[in-house]
């Protein structure tokens, strides 16, 4: 039986700190080369974008700053503006006021008048009306004596008849009265 474990040869690997001049030529080489392109076709555009970004930056942070400073400048404004608005509100509700205690005192004293008036023309028809009423009483009480009188002068009568007559004549009063 053939055995597969056969000794191998084994190359021989360099160190870590070896150095195969070869090599290190065409890595620098390599490296020159890679550099000079990069330079010549990727540096110049790669430091342009790079400057372009810098300055769409600079632009985006200046334009920021007006925005805000034009904020900020809105921001008093309408503040300034509401204040104002304050004020003017605050102003008109103290003139509505003034005009609605005028309003007031002028329908108070409207009224009063009015109130006055009423009393003054009540006053005046209960005068007159007690004028008319003394008036009535006197020619009832004209009426009464000249009736009394009538009656005693038609009757000459002694004292006891005269009282009798006085006496039937006041009970007959309530029911003249009513006539």
């Amino acid at each position: 039986m053939a055995s597969f474990l056969s000794p191998v040869p084994v190359l021989a690997a360099g160190g870590i700190a070896d150095i195969n001049p070869g090599l290190t030529l065409w890595t620098a080489i390599t490296f020159l080369v890679m550099l000079a392109v990069l330079a010549k076709f990727a540096w110049g555009p790669i430091v342009k974008m790079l400057a372009e970004r810098e300055r769409s930056i600079r632009e985006a942070i200046d334009s920021a700053k007006k925005e805000r400073a034009e904020a900020e400048r809105l921001l008093a404004a309408q503040k300034e503006s509401l204040a104002k608005a304050q004020r003017e509100a605050a102003e008109l509700a103290r003139r509505n006021q003034q005009e609605v205690e005028v309003l007031r005192q002028e329908l108070t004293a409207k009224a009063r008048k009015e109130a006055d008036d009423l009393v003054a023309e009540a006053r005046r028809q209960i005068a007159e009306e007690l004028v008319k009423a003394k008036a009535e009483l006197k020619a009832q009480v004209v009426d009464l004596a000249i009736d009394a009188a009538s009656r005693l002068v038609k009757a000459n009568l002694d004292e006891k008849a005269q009282r009798a007559l006085v006496e039937e004549y006041i009970a007959q009063l309530p029911a003249n009265r009513a006539a």
